[in-house]
């Protein structure tokens, strides 16, 4: 039997708890260390996985004979330490949004061609079944010609959601009321544009109208508005992101509640939800034909998204799967379509990609 992967991981805050799902009881992976700058913190996740390395010293940790790394920090932090681990000769997996501009994606992608490593960006709403199984539905021509494709955010009461410590917000903030990009059209649009990319390809030209909103928690780049189209086909999306943060929204996760619409000239897909629960729907509907199938025994927990996710990059890896999703070219397209929103925002006009 070949050794099992070495697997670490650096930044070990609430999204963890969500991507190490894919190597609890995998047979060819084990968590072999583990790093982070919060000793506390720290000592929690070394019980959690006692025969893993604990070390707050990043030098240290690379220095494990590592043979794929998760990069969980802040975004600012994504190019020098997938650098280096990559220089230190590992995979690296490195979690949404790839990075903080155009020119750290490019570096990022230099050094993973020049050490011959896999580069990956970390995106598990590609995994999400119900998302999958519209896309196959689209693919098969169920609704036609595709014409149409509206997504939809709001952001809930925090206080009625999944626990996050205030510190994993208070950084996504801080670089907000520095205008690199808020915690709702740069860091949780990525998912929304990474599958608005995944569906219909290349961005043609797009507009958005972006507001600040300030709040007790912090700043929000919302409410927002952003439309575009696609080149080929040449599909209409529109976006729209709000802020309730007074409505209570069910929820096993984040207090984010999504739907995605998938008009075609035959038919119309919805997916209601993903991390929530907002609606008692099934969360997948097929209508055509004056009637309307509904996807009753699809995987809806969107949790289960992650290890899916994770299972794939492994499979990549060992050469089971020849199609990664989401290479680090991919996540390059994402950063450079939020990039054509904030000129369209900030020149306050359409603008081409």
């Amino acid at each position: 039997m070949a050794a099992r992967l070495r697997v670490g991981f650096v930044g070990l805050g609430r999204v963890f708890d969500l991507n190490v799902k894919g190597y609890i009881g995998c047979p060819e992976a084990e968590v072999a260390a583990l790093c982070e700058s919060d000793p506390v913190l720290l000592a929690r996740r070394s019980a959690e996985h006692p025969g893993a390395l604990a070390t707050q010293n990043f030098s240290e940790f690379l220095r494990s004979d590592l043979d794929l790394i998760e990069i969980l920090t802040p975004h600012p932090l994504h190019e020098a330490m997938t650098k280096a681990a990559l220089a230190a000769g590992a995979h690296v997996s490195v979690q949404k949004p790839m990075a903080m501009s155009l020119a750290e994606c490019d570096r990022m992608i230099a050094a993973a061609d020049a050490s011959g490593k896999r580069l990956k960006v970390f995106e598990n709403f590609l995994f999400y079944p119900p998302l999958v199984r519209a896309r196959e539905l689209l693919r098969d021509g169920a609704i036609g010609k595709p014409l149409h494709f509206r997504m939809k955010v709001v952001m809930a009461d925090r206080s009625q959601a999944w626990d996050v410590p205030e510190a994993a917000s208070r950084w996504r903030h801080a670089l907000a009321a520095q205008g690199q990009g808020g915690p709702m059209v740069f860091d949780h649009g990525h998912h929304m544009m990474a599958v608005a990319l995944w569906l219909f390809g290349d961005i043609r030209d797009g507009y958005a109208c972006i507001e600040r909103t300030e709040s007790p928690a912090g700043i929000y780049d919302a409410p927002a508005t952003l439309t575009w189209r696609h080149s080929d086909p040449p599909v209409h999306g529109m976006w729209d992101v709000s802020l309730a943060l007074k409505m209570i929204l069910r929820t096993d996760y984040y207090a984010d509640a999504e739907r995605f619409e998938i008009q075609g000239d035959e038919g119309i897909l919805q997916v209601t939800r993903c991390s929530d629960r907002l609606l008692d729907e099934p969360a997948l509907t097929l209508y055509r034909d004056g009637e309307v199938r509904a996807f009753h025994n699809l995987d809806s927990d969107w949790s289960h998204s992650f290890p899916r996710s994770t299972r794939h990059f492994l499979d990549v890896l060992a050469g089971r799967d020849p199609q990664e999703t989401l290479t680090a070219r991919e996540g390059r397209r994402v950063i450079a379509l939020y990039d054509l929103f904030q000129r369209s925002n900030a020149e306050g006009r359409r603008v081409s990609a």
